[in-house]
């Protein structure tokens, strides 16, 4: 039986491209054209791709009063907030600047920045794997898909639209 190359993701890289060593990403909070859109009042600076799993590691940055939609991921995240506050509607803490927050698999969760909040969150997020929206965190019914192909997609798209070269971007994939 001939075994089948999966390929509806890929890293857009040649055969023998990738990069497997170690690298460093300089990412700057003050410049606007590197904060990727993700959604209404929310960006992203991306740091790492991971072509193995599909995770993916970013600066999420959200301002008072932004939301991200209910989603649940398929894999364990992990959260450090530099800047601002942000929570999940469907828990009792406020996150701050500290506070690490370590995620399991598969709870739906809605990530919201109060809009009395006093200047923009910055979270660093490691995403192991893609993630799923919904269309209400309650019993909700899969809306859209995400992880760190369709990630790297939104972030070439955006710095081919500004003029920004995309090769700072595929430097990240490994």
């Amino acid at each position: 039986m001939p075994i089948q190359t999966f390929n509806f993701f890929t890293d857009g890289l040649q055969p023998g491209k990738r990069q497997l060593n170690e690298y460093t990403v300089d990412t700057d909070l003050d410049d606007d054209r590197r904060w990727i859109p993700f959604a209404d009042g929310a960006w992203f600076q991306p740091c790492q791709f991971n072509a193995s799993n599909g995770g993916f590691v970013v600066l999420l940055k959200a301002n008072p009063g932004a939301q991200i939609p209910p989603h649940y991921h398929a894999t364990s995240v992990i959260g450090y907030t530099l800047r601002g506050t942000w929570r999940y509607l469907e828990h009792d803490w406020i996150a701050k600047a500290g506070t690490f927050i370590y995620e399991p698999a598969g709870e739906a969760h809605t990530l919201v920045v109060d809009a009395d909040a006093t200047e923009p969150m910055i979270t660093l997020f490691i995403v192991s794997g893609g993630f799923i929206y919904l269309n209400n965190a309650v019993e909700g019914q899969m809306i859209a898909y995400d992880d760190g192909f369709t990630i790297l997609e939104i972030a070439r798209t955006h710095y081919k639209s500004i003029g920004l070269d995309t090769a700072f971007l595929d430097r990240m994939i490994r």
